[in-house]
């Protein structure tokens, strides 16, 4: 059976997709070969725009690799199975594009991941959930809006060869599925800080530092020029340097005997996702700073610059 959450990480897909050749990702399935190495590599081609993918596996299609390839139908976006025979399994997209604009889509992600972390951070005063994968499940709708726009991007890179315009919004859609990852941390470590009292304690401290971690995030996604990106860039570097001094001043709290081992892990963790959360969120606004700044190309001819797209 595959691992229902695997570890993906996948290197960008620009460059992948080639105009006029058919694009049919072929995966033999190597004997031994571990659940979550397929999903990777499935996804990879995924991303990089592939139509079809042929999986093929010696004598026959087992029944771990044929999980393996139902959970990827699941985890993304329109392929489905159309042949499963004589050892191997092909698998076609059959939604080639969306008519929705990319800046849309990104836009309703984003909204999308913020009202996940605040759902995460207001669960800390309830009681755990009963779903123990409820968190798992609420990232994997993201993980699947995600990993659609940077095909997109990816797929329209190989119609308009103007790769630059499409690195940022694959940037951002990659930036914001990362940043939900750690609000499913931040929803199943905040179980531990029930043992904590409220009032002016941690739990106050770390919802203070998460809300100005959002407010940050929102402003990233409605940047609107370069200096605001420059303000929110800066903005950005002092809260990880905030996150820092309050780690300091909360953890030591554990030596003391004023906070149990396990839920000072939790702490730890909780302020590692706010601080990889701003981390993300800064590389978006970089993403918003580079798309403000035009890109010229020298002329050798005239010895001056010309826009990137008159080229």
């Amino acid at each position: 059976m595959v691992a229902e959450r695997p570890i993906v990480r996948v290197a960008p897909p620009f460059g992948a997709i080639v105009l006029g050749q058919p694009s049919v990702a072929r995966l033999a399935v190597h004997r031994g070969e571990l659940p979550e190495h397929l999903f990777r590599r499935l996804l990879g081609a995924y991303l990089g725009g592939a139509r079809e993918f042929v999986v093929r596996e010696q004598p026959r299609i087992t029944p771990g690799t044929r999980e393996v390839v139902r959970t990827f139908c699941r985890r993304t976006r329109q392929p489905e199975i159309v042949w499963d025979e004589f050892g191997v399994l092909r698998l076609k997209d059959l939604a080639y594009d969306s008519p929705v604009p990319l800046a849309q889509r990104l836009s309703r992600m984003g909204r999308i991941v913020i009202e996940f972390h605040r759902e995460a951070v207001e669960s800390w005063a309830h009681l755990p959930l009963g779903d123990d994968r409820y968190w798992e499940q609420r990232d994997d709708e993201i993980d699947r809006e995600a990993w659609y726009v940077q095909r997109l991007a990816a797929l329209r890179l190989g119609l308009d060869g103007f790769g630059i315009s499409l690195l940022g919004p694959w940037t951002v859609a990659r930036s914001l599925e990362r940043i939900a990852d750690h609000a499913t941390v931040i929803g199943e470590a905040g179980r531990r800080l029930c043992e904590l009292p409220n009032g002016n304690g941690p739990v106050t401290s770390l919802r203070q530092f998460h809300g100005q971690a959002m407010a940050h995030l929102e402003g990233v996604l409605r940047t609107p020029d370069d200096a605001t990106a420059n303000d929110l860039l800066d903005l950005g570097e002092a809260l990880l340097a905030s996150g820092r001094a309050l780690s300091d001043r909360l953890l030591p709290a554990v030596g003391g005997g004023t906070m149990p081992p396990a839920t000072a892990a939790a702490v730890a963790r909780i302020l590692e996702s706010i601080g990889r959360t701003i981390a993300y969120a800064q590389d978006i606004a970089q993403v918003a700073l580079d798309r403000a700044i035009p890109v010229t190309f020298p002329d050798a001819a005239a010895g001056d610059t010309l826009p990137a797209r008159a080229r």
